[in-house]
């Protein structure tokens, strides 16, 4: 039998959520590969998992608002062995200021960009490189408000904490059409506002710890009792429906459809 450790690919691993759900996997023996915009901000958590016990984690340069270099990361991970999970946690919030309209170099909204087209592209890219066991976690959010269909690059009346709920609808859509494609993928809100800079930058107030947020991701990457389930939204533990214009066949064709649009896109 093969005693090679198990290898989560966890993004936003640097701080807050990620960082928690990347050390909680360091200490059961998982190797991790930590994609970063810059190198120098994943040696801390190497010298973490190796302080563990872990195996060396793998650090990828990658700025997660690119997709070009998204797509590179996703080969060099593919190119390094088997995934046994991947969990796209990383997400760009509201904001300091909502009312300024970000958006990546190839003039994605960037929330957009961020928590919903990369997520699809990482989860699309790295199916083939899964293990038969394999699941892909994508960290959503309870705050999910409808997308305009006409506007999804949101250039009209613009707000970043609506950006940011339309984001985590398109999310959980993605996750439904990859699943009718065979990609192990599910959403889970993790819990309320944790301490994290993403609380922290728009002026929340936390109302969870990391601890509530990391145990439900977990739950889904691992619990046997949801092997074969697929394209499921979770609130905290439980299973229940999300946005109800997730669950809407034409709406949700016509954003999947923008998503991979938008990720074909270039400066």
């Amino acid at each position: 039998m093969s005693t090679a450790p198990r290898t989560a690919l966890v993004t936003g691993a640097s701080s807050g959520l990620g960082r928690e759900i990347a050390l909680d996997l360091a200490r059961r023996g998982w190797r991790l590969v930590l994609p970063v915009r810059a190198e120098g901000r994943g040696k801390e958590l190497v010298a973490a998992a190796e302080a563990m016990g872990a195996p060396s984690p793998l650090v990828v340069e990658c700025d997660l608002s690119d997709h070009t270099a998204v797509r590179r990361m996703c080969a060099v991970v593919a190119s390094e062995g088997p995934l046994d999970l991947v969990v796209n946690n990383a997400a760009v919030g509201g904001g300091a200021d909502p009312t300024v309209r970000g958006t990546n170099a190839a003039g994605v909204e960037l929330r957009m960009a961020v928590n919903a087209v990369t997520p699809h592209l990482v989860a699309r890219e790295l199916a083939v490189a899964l293990t038969p066991d394999g699941r892909v976690v994508q960290v959503g959010s309870m705050g999910q408000l409808p997308i305009d269909l006409d506007d999804m690059d949101f250039e009209h009346g613009y707000d970043g904490v609506v950006a940011y709920c339309r984001s985590k609808v398109a999310l959980v859509m993605s996750a439904i059409e990859l699943a009718r494609e065979g990609v192990p993928v599910n959403v889970v809100h993790p819990a309320r506002e944790m301490p994290t800079p993403m609380v922290r930058e728009s002026a929340l107030t936390v109302r969870s710890t990391l601890d509530d947020g990391t145990l439900p991701v977990l739950r889904v990457a691992l619990d046997s009792e949801l092997a074969g389930v697929r394209g499921a939204y979770f609130h905290r533990f439980d299973r229940t429906d999300p946005h109800e214009q997730a669950l809407d066949a034409v709406a949700r064709e016509r954003v999947v459809a923008w998503l991979e649009e938008a990720a074909d896109r270039v400066a």
